[in-house]
């Protein structure tokens, strides 16, 4: 999967922008504030059609694209080499367009527009289209922030492949969001109405299959991305730590009767806990939220289900987010970044595209070199950075380069190189 050819119209910093990329390595040179992680993002943009940097589009459109045209707006397209979708492991390579628009809709509202081959789609047909992995300096956060970051990580990757989990999240947010609103009602003592209990039990229905479903499809990605980083992980460390990614589910359906405690699952619990039937995991999941009733409809909000999952990086079983050093967090996040690459690869049978930002600062020389050739095997990987002298020599000659500035992108002056 490459992409071969990038054009943005309005998108951050660049008014346009017309850009071929070749397979292999391409270094993104530039200053700060330049145009460089915008690049990455405008990929990230049009493989999710989400910014991981902002949830409003309109932010990513231009400052100024107002005042050149009847309204502000944003356009991003691709040329994209892959194999056909339902070909499975076949090597066919064909071309594909992906294009995103973002302008105004009726009451001056921002709607976007998902084009793939110039015919309009929706956001759940972009999964195989284009599969991006992107590592930004502030990932370093999946290791000690907070776990809405580490349950963000793990949707944005799992929307990348696997359109079922998509439908799944999408009915359990829209079932959770319906069912705190009535919990809410009922919190509000003497201002709202007393809730009854089987209204809540309609958004049950929905919210219990789709939890169960996605609890699985993360148990799975977890202990197959804990499978890969372990080895990249041991060889960026020289062997000196051993690194394990680990589910901590808020309800575990094969201990419904322990709600409260964490449990630390490993390679083992991949599938359902001890062949343990899909309707008998609903089940255990209703009793957790039956026996949590009374307290979300005293506090306002859905105490059980995926939405408070848990994943935890532990480095010779001391957990980094308590424990961790800066060092050790980046190194345990870029292992599990490398690993998400390779678990696409088994996924999709497709190479993603690599996109790292960044990527060295703070590294040991050690693990530089160990990473410099783990991203230099990548089919296509675009690097970004401020200084070329961080990389080695043989590796600037392996690469296109190119400079970034003030939204314009060139090849280097000589000085530069």
């Amino acid at each position: 999967m490459i992409v071969r050819h990038l054009s943005l119209t309005n998108f951050r910093l660049y008014a346009r922008l017309e850009l071929d990329l070749p397979a292999g390595l391409t270094i993104i040179l530039g200053d700060n504030a330049q145009g460089k992680t915008s690049l990455l993002e405008a990929i990230y943009f049009l493989a999710t059609s989400h910014s991981p940097h902002t949830h409003a589009d309109r932010q990513i459109i231009r400052w100024g694209a107002e005042e050149d045209g009847p309204y502000p707006y944003a356009a991003l397209k691709a040329q994209i080499e892959r194999k056909d979708i339902n070909a499975g492991p076949s090597e066919t390579l064909r071309v594909h367009s992906l294009e995103m628009v973002i302008q105004k809709g009726e009451l001056n509202r921002l709607k976007k527009e998902i084009r793939i081959d110039r015919l309009s789609k929706r956001g759940i047909d972009l999964v195989g289209q284009l599969n991006v992995v992107l590592f930004l300096p502030g990932d370093v956060e999946l290791a000690s922030g907070a776990p809405t970051l580490r349950r963000d990580f793990l949707d944005a990757a799992l929307s990348q492949v696997d359109a079922g989990y998509v439908r799944a999240l999408d009915q359990y947010e829209k079932a959770l969001a319906q069912r705190n609103a009535l919990l809410r009602q009922s919190g509000e003592r003497g201002r709202g109405r007393e809730v009854d209990p089987d209204e809540i039990a309609v958004w049950d229905d929905k919210l219990v299959p789709a939890g169960v479903q996605i609890s699985l499809v993360r148990r799975q990605a977890i202990a197959d991305l804990s499978r890969l980083a372990m080895p990249i992980h041991r060889e960026l460390s020289n062997g000196t730590e051993y690194l394990q990614v680990v589910y901590q589910p808020n309800f575990d359906p094969a201990a419904p009767t322990s709600l409260d405690q964490n449990f630390q699952i490993g390679l083992e619990m991949a599938g359902p806990p001890n062949g343990v039937k899909q309707q008998e995991l609903e089940r255990a999941f209703r009793n957790a939220l039956a026996e949590r009733q009374r307290e979300e409809m005293a506090r306002g909000v859905t105490l059980v289900g995926p939405h408070r999952d848990e994943m935890r990086f532990m480095v010779n079983g001391a957990d980094l987010g308590n424990f961790g050093s800066r060092g050790q967090q980046r190194t345990s996040v870029l292992a599990l970044k490398l690993a998400q690459v390779e678990w696409m690869r088994e996924r999709t049978h497709e190479e993603p595209v690599l996109l790292l930002d960044e990527v060295l600062a703070e590294l040991d020389p050690h693990r530089r070199r160990c990473l410099l050739m783990r991203i230099g095997g990548v089919h296509q990987t675009i690097v970004t950075t401020t200084d070329l002298g961080r990389f080695d020599q043989d590796f600037v000659q392996a690469a296109q380069v190119l400079q970034v500035q003030s939204g314009i992108v060139a090849p280097p002056t000589t000085d530069a190189r």
